[in-house]
Order: C-alpha cells, then sequence, then structure tokens
C-alpha cells in the first residue's frame, strides 16, 4: 500500500484530496493546526478514522521535524507528498500600507512551510515517488492587493521547477497545481462576513463562469501524482476555468 502525505488536510481541498487518496486505496497521513476542524470532519466523513492525522503547527521548525521523524518511525519512507496547508490570509491590502508583521506572516505560511515539508520530504522517498506543491493562479500573475501572498506562489513555482531539476535524478518528481478561484469553506465565510453574494460576483470574472469545486482540484492532484503522469515533471497545471487568460 503507497503512503501519502497531504498537509493542511482538515478542509477545503486539503480535506477532499484526503479523501480522493484514502477512496483510491492509499495509507493517508495528515496535518493541520486546528485539531477542532479535523474533528468536525471526521463527524461529517467517519472513514477518515483510517487516516493517520497529527496537529502540527508547520510555523514551529521543531514540531516539523518532530512530525517527519514519526513518519520516518512508523513509515519508513513516503511515496507521495502533497504541500496544501494554507491559512487564512493576513496580508491582504495595498503593500505599502500592510503591516510588517502581516507580510511576514503570509511569506512563512505560503512559501516557508512548503519549502521546509519539501526538504524534508524528500529525504524519505524512493524512487518512483511524486510531489505536488499547491501553487496559485496568483502564482503566475500579478495580484494587486494581495502581493506578498502573489510572490509566495510565485516563489512556489521557482521552487517546485527548481527542484524537479535536482530530484528526478533520483526519480523522484516535484510537480504544482495552480488553482484558481475554488469554492471552499474559506470562500463562504466571506460571502457570510460581507454579506453579498459573492460567489456569483467573482464567477463572472471567470471566463468558465463558476468556481473550481474541491473535488475537480483533488483529481487533478491524484493524478498529477500517480504514474500515468510518469513523464511530467516541473510542470505547474494550471486549472483556473481560464482566469489567468482574461
Amino acid at each position: 500500500m503507497k503512503i501519502v502525505l497531504v498537509t493542511g488536510g482538515s478542509s477545503g481541498i486539503g480535506l477532499q484530496t484526503v479523501l480522493a487518496f484514502q477512496q483510491a486505496g492509499y495509507r493517508v497521513i495528515s496535518c493541520s493546526r486546528d485539531e477542532n476542524k479535523w474533528n468536525q470532519a471526521l463527524a461529517s466523513h467517519p472513514e477518515l478514522s483510517a487516516v493517520d492525522y497529527l496537529p502540527v503547527d508547520l510555523k514551529d521548525v521543531h514540531q516539523v521535524d518532530r512530525f517527519f521523524g514519526y513518519i520516518r518511525e512508523n513509515y519508513g519512507h513516503l511515496d507521495i507528498a502533497v504541500n496544501n496547508a494554507s491559512p487564512k490570509l493576513e496580508s491582504r491590502g495595498e503593500f505599502a500600507s500592510v503591516p510588517i508583521d502581516a507580510l511576514y506572516s503570509t511569506m512563512v505560511t505560503d512559501f516557508w512551510i512548503h519549502a521546509l515539508c519539501l526538504r524534508y520530504e524528500l529525504n524519505l522517498m524512493p524512487e518512483g515517488s511524486a510531489i505536488v506543491n499547491l501553487s496559485s493562479v496568483n502564482g503566475i500573475r500579478p495580484t494587486p492587493n494581495a502581493s506578498m501572498y502573489s510572490g509566495a506562489k510565485h516563489g512556489i513555482e521557482g521552487l517546485t521547477r527548481s527542484v524537479a531539476v535536482e530530484a528526478i535524478r533520483k526519480g523522484i518528481r516535484v510537480n504544482a497545481i495552480a488553482p484558481g478561484v475554488t469554492w471552499t469553506p474559506r470562500w463562504e465565510q466571506q460571502q457570510a462576513e460581507l454579506d453579498i453574494d459573492l460567489r456569483e460576483t467573482v464567477a463572472k470574472q471567470v471566463p468558465n463562469g463558476r468556481f473550481a469545486s474541491p473535488e475537480e482540484i483533488s483529481n487533478a492532484i491524484l493524478w498529477l501524482s500517480s504514474e500515468q503522469a510518469s513523464y511530467i515533471v516541473g510542470h505547474t497545471l494550471v486549472m483556473d476555468g481560464g482566469l489567468s487568460l482574461s
């Protein structure tokens, strides 16, 4: 049975990815900062009890080191890793006015923790393994009012391609997925806070005319990490309904 790690697996795309791999017969390991969210997901999806979940704050290098030590000790290796964890954006607004702490927080959560996990994952992977990093449509285009987030995702793009060239020499494939707008609990929360039909308003800006579903993104992650995609190296699969073209 192949072993897969999905970071940030308690909600949204991460949760759907955990479910997709589990349904496909993988042994799934996951983590998130908020154990309460995981327990809520578990209440809705009892099959998640088979997932090896640990509460981990990936911003804490010591917790990350212990987490990957646990994986090494209990599983010996990883076949697939999906670097998905991404908390609520704190640095929204015009760059020159955003508090420095908020800029730093976004840099850490949307770039550094993925880079850190990537380093540990590579050292646990045999030939034939695969890594998928979650980038964003904002990593391939300018994004005013979310400049640090965009910068972090541009960093994920560069990291993915550069590490892919190194890792493929050992038979490990590294790629990325760049979702556009995807309807997750975070968007639902934002819509409730603003008290407007955010879903319809934003969907009008997408050539495809709608949000993606988490299932669509998780299906692509599953495929990109499979043998069916064995010749794809250092690529970013853009899934944005045409948003980056408009």
